[in-house]
């Protein structure tokens, strides 16, 4: 769910509002990098999801399509390495895998979901002050190649979502990394980095240097 809330934060049919370019060897700030990552509606996107976890003996690599159609109505839609449509709308997430029944859940019952919808879409906004009543916020590299950390404040949350970071250059980001409370590891790449070419056994390391553009994808 962390990866397809804030995923979505990349996705655009139409491309953001031009802005003043910043300096690329200026000292990014948070704000500024939440301002560039606005987007319009509806926003789509493709993306393609590394995931490391210590149930299995290697990474699980998804690929498909994101999107946003509005405040609290999101989509992840899975095309490999199996089908699965996942929507969340009017307070509730539904998910059908294949031909199987679809199942749904209030987000209700998970409270911390919530901040995370609060949060997301203070993100699509460009709203940093409101982002930053779900989640402390701060910024490392330069304007050409910058990492934007979000450490939830919720104590639920923070017990299963650490951290996430983000990985982009101007205002496009390339990464999203959600880090569990379990060890498990997520990383989602977008825009042109959905279609890198990865082996099944794909690294950390080697992941890493595709998001901070140390690798050519």
């Amino acid at each position: 769910m962390a990866a397809l809330l804030l995923g979505l934060a990349t996705a655009s049919t139409t491309p953001p509002s031009p802005a003043a370019p910043p300096d690329p060897a200026s000292a990014p700030d948070a704000a500024t990098l939440v301002a560039g990552l606005k987007r319009d509606v509806p926003a789509r996107t493709a993306y393609t999801e590394v995931r490391w976890s210590g149930l299995l003996d290697r990474p699980l690599i998804v690929r498909g399509e994101l999107e946003y159609l509005g405040p609290g109505r999101l989509g992840k839609r899975v095309d490999e390495p199996y089908r699965e449509q996942m929507t969340v709308a009017d307070g509730s997430a539904t998910v059908q895998r294949g031909t199987r029944k679809p199942r749904s859940f209030a987000l209700g019952q998970a409270p911390e979901l919530e901040g995370f919808l609060r949060g997301f879409s203070a993100l699509l906004g460009g709203d940093a002050e409101a982002l930053q009543r779900d989640f402390a916020l701060s910024a490392t590299g330069r304007a050409s190649n910058w990492q934007l950390q979000l450490k939830p404040r919720d104590s639920r949350l923070a017990r299963r979502v650490p951290a996430i970071e983000v990985d982009g250059t101007g205002s496009e980001p390339r990464c999203f990394r959600t880090h569990e409370g379990d060890g498990d590891l997520a990383i989602l790449l977008v825009d042109a980095l959905a279609t890198a070419k990865l082996p099944p056994r794909v690294g950390k390391a080697e992941v890493d240097a595709l998001c901070r553009g140390a690798k050519t994808p």
